[in-house]
């Protein structure tokens, strides 16, 4: 089976996705922690019926299943990225976790909080989150869904 079909429940998918970086500060401990996210380029796909063309960025979260290389690449970029339970979704979801003191840093406060780490509201606060863009196919099922993220187009690409 090939990565993009491994995720037979998935309801996005794409031929490239960003990685988003950013820091914030952890609310336990208060010290600076490396986050990451997953991001869909302006043409991907959602399936609600059935698969239809977004023209539009999105960032994806609370996502619950991805296929393994895409699960490497991104704890390889922070081992701190693993599996927690969502007491709101009543779910298990791929997951930011303090880097100091190992904290869930949960989806909800860094994507739908204003000012969450991947919610920004400036110019500015978009320029501090990073967008590695991946030439690698993308199958995801994610519960949250941010289509044309406010300020997407003022953070930084690689």
């Amino acid at each position: 089976m090939s990565a993009i079909n491994a995720v037979p429940d998935a309801n996005v998918r794409s031929q490239t996705y960003y990685v988003a970086r950013a820091t914030a500060q952890c609310r336990h401990c208060g010290s600076p922690t490396r986050l990451l996210a997953l991001a869909m380029p302006r043409i991907h796909e959602t399936l609600d019926d059935e698969w239809q063309c977004a023209d539009a960025n999105a960032f994806l979260f609370y996502v619950g299943e991805l296929p393994d290389d895409v699960r490497h690449r991104l704890q390889a970029l922070s081992p701190h990225f693993r599996r927690a339970r969502s007491a709101a979704t009543q779910s298990i979801y791929w997951a930011n976790h303090c880097e100091h003191c190992g904290t869930l840093l949960g989806d909800h406060e860094l994507h739908c909080e204003p000012d969450g780490a991947f919610a920004p509201s400036s110019e500015a606060a978009a320029a501090d989150i990073e967008l590695l863009h991946v030439h690698a196919p993308l199958r995801a099922a994610a519960s949250g869904y941010a289509l044309e993220p406010e300020f997407f187009r003022f953070m930084r690409g690689s």
